[in-house]
């Protein structure tokens, strides 16, 4: 499969323009980074035929300080993610611990603040 670099900028209108390095007259422009991307694409094919399948390997260049807060903003997600899953994992130990007191999934449920799907779930993924 092939892989292309694209670099994507807004410009003055509010218009976003793609282009891929080292490919003279691929470009694509839209309202969206998406309708760009799709453009961008649709250009591409005159040159790939598999377009379609082609790896974007997408830079998209912003102001240093905009690129510093979207930094942070993945790391937070990253940690949340992290923190989810250990939550996810002490809720399924909870569950276990409120069943070995002889207490229903659906009361394990409401005491963890989950709902009886979920804390059914956890069982099953558990054992």
């Amino acid at each position: 499969m092939a892989e292309y670099k694209v670099i994507y900028k807004l410009n003055e209108t509010g218009e976003w323009t793609a282009w891929v390095r080292g490919l003279r007259r691929c470009r694509g422009r839209g309202r969206t980074l998406r309708q760009a991307r799709r453009h961008l694409r649709a250009a591409l094919a005159r040159f790939d035929s598999e377009s379609h399948r082609a790896d974007l390997v997408e830079d998209v260049k912003l102001p240093g300080s905009t690129r510093a807060v979207i930094a942070r903003h993945w790391a937070a997600r990253r940690r949340s993610r992290r923190e989810e899953a250990r939550a996810q994992e002490a809720a399924g130990r909870a569950v276990e611990a409120l069943l070995g007191l002889r207490l229903s999934v659906r009361d394990a449920a409401d005491l963890l603040g989950v709902p009886y799907p979920k804390a059914q779930a956890m069982l099953r993924s558990r054992g």
